[in-house]
């Protein structure tokens, strides 16, 4: 790498730097291209000779910034809930500058995401078929990963609804996260799993050997019943997994008799899910081609994930 490559190298880096800045305080209608200009060392021509416009500017800075996101986070590694509306959640709170990127876009566009060199529909590409392999039981998967960004995002996008809300416990934003964390895996299930002995039948519970039949209305629920996950009364008390109090009749209702036929019918859905992959890979291990295998089965599993499949 030559000297001047180099210095054309640092000039850049210094201008995104001072760029990132100046947009995520001001926006894209406020920001000034003098100030960064000035920030970053160099002429405000050297920007327009690098850039084109103080726009294109902006939607480099917004890709290059989502780049470093996800660099450093690598949300879409986490197949648990919880997990991932953890780590969305620390992220922004220790790097505010990516969702105030966002807004500024968001007030100053609508839905007019731009792009750059095709980043960014590339980046959506991977996140759909992320949702679709991940959330592939839910009706539409895409609605899953939007609501867990919603929880990770919102307290961080709007902190005066966030006071208004909570008042001074707006300051534990710890406590915050860990509630997102929980409700995430109630919502889709994962709580269940990470219940203590008593969300499951009391015939089952090691301590309850020998003592007389229960009179609790809730023990007459179908086995099927027993394995239900918190309530938002549970979680919206605090209760860590594990040490919440267990549920009274009240929360054994319809809603929950349904929900646990719904995880019941998730589950064999997963089993077919895994049939339908087995069968793939034989016929095309057999010479059946991957559009042609994809076709097939539109309507159940999209392309991307097929192929995906396929090439595992």
């Amino acid at each position: 790498m030559t000297v001047t490559t180099k210095r054309s190298d640092a000039t850049r880096q210094a201008l995104l730097q001072a760029a990132r800045a100046e947009f995520a305080e001001h926006g894209l209608s406020g920001a000034r291209v003098d100030r960064i200009a000035e920030a970053a060392g160099v002429n405000k021509e050297r920007i327009y000779g690098l850039f084109g416009s103080k726009d294109k500017l902006f939607d480099v800075i917004v890709v290059d910034t989502m780049r470093e996101f996800i660099d450093v986070v690598q949300p879409l590694a986490e197949s648990d809930p919880g997990e991932y509306v953890g780590k969305l959640f620390d992220y922004h709170r220790a790097n505010p500058q990516l969702l105030r990127l966002l807004q500024w876009e968001a007030l100053h566009r609508g839905a007019d995401a731009h792009d750059v060199n095709g980043w960014r529909a590339a980046h959506y590409e991977r996140k759909f078929d992320y949702a679709q392999q991940t959330f592939a039981d839910e009706p539409d998967p895409r609605l899953v990963l939007l609501a867990l960004c919603g929880l990770a995002n919102w307290t961080h996008a709007v902190p005066q609804v966030t006071r208004l809300l909570l008042g001074a416990a707006a300051e534990d934003t710890d406590a915050t996260r860990d509630f997102m964390k929980r409700f995430a895996r109630s919502a889709l299930g994962h709580a269940a799993a990470e219940q203590p002995r008593h969300m499951v039948n009391g015939l089952t519970d090691e301590e309850s050997a020998g003592a007389p039949p229960s009179t609790d209305p809730s023990d007459s629920l179908p086995a099927e019943d027993t394995h239900v996950p918190m309530t938002t009364r549970h979680i919206a008390a605090g209760a860590p997994l594990g040490t919440s109090e267990p549920p009274t009749a009240e929360d054994y209702d319809p809603v929950d008799r349904a929900a646990a036929r719904l995880r019941a019918a998730q589950a064999a859905a997963e089993t077919a899910r895994e049939e339908l992959a087995t069968a793939l890979r034989a016929a095309h291990a057999e010479g059946a081609g991957a559009n042609q295998l994809a076709r097939q089965v539109a309507g159940t599993l999209s392309r991307p994930v097929v192929l995906k499949l396929l090439a595992d």
